[in-house]
């Protein structure tokens, strides 16, 4: 109750820029999705920015106008949502196809249930339809494949 208390209080301020760092951490699903349908239909109106912080990507992504990493203080992605969509693609790989998809480089690849899915970055999506089954990426894969890479990398050069 008091996060829902400070969530109003936030949302009857009328500025034109308004920071959110977390602002359902605490809140269940249910207050979750209200807070983010009030925050949208009732402050959004064209005129004002939003910037909210989340670890919680998966619940606001299909909100967003555009996107940032942050890894230890530097932007490490910046991109309009438009451009995510249209640049990034996951292939989850036929077995048979899967060393032909690694010749295009893919940015990450990860196995779920004993199957390869490949991240790609501006590689065409009819080339990689002949690999597997292509989709868009959710923002928490993307955001994996690059501060998890960098963080491995970072690692490695420290030992």
């Amino acid at each position: 109750m008091v996060a829902q208390l400070h969530l109003a209080l936030v949302m009857a301020i009328d500025a034109k820029l308004l920071v959110l760092d977390e602002p359902t951490l605490g809140l269940d699903i249910l207050y979750r999705k209200q807070f983010y349908d009030s925050l949208l239909n009732d402050y959004f109106d064209g005129s004002r920015t939003i910037v909210v912080t989340t670890h919680q990507v998966e619940e606001i992504q299909d909100v967003l106008t555009d996107l940032m990493f942050i890894n230890r203080g530097r932007i490490v992605l910046q991109c309009s949502m438009e451009e995510f969509e249209s640049r990034y693609l996951e292939v989850m790989v036929n077995p048979e196809q899967l060393a032909a998809a690694r010749a295009l480089q893919p940015i990450h690849e990860r196995q779920v249930f004993g199957r390869s899915i490949l991240l790609f970055d501006r590689v065409d999506r009819q080339r990689l339809a002949a690999l597997g089954e292509v989709r868009t990426p959710g923002i928490a894969e993307l955001f994996i494949a690059v501060i998890g890479d960098q963080t491995s990398q970072a690692q490695g050069a420290a030992r």
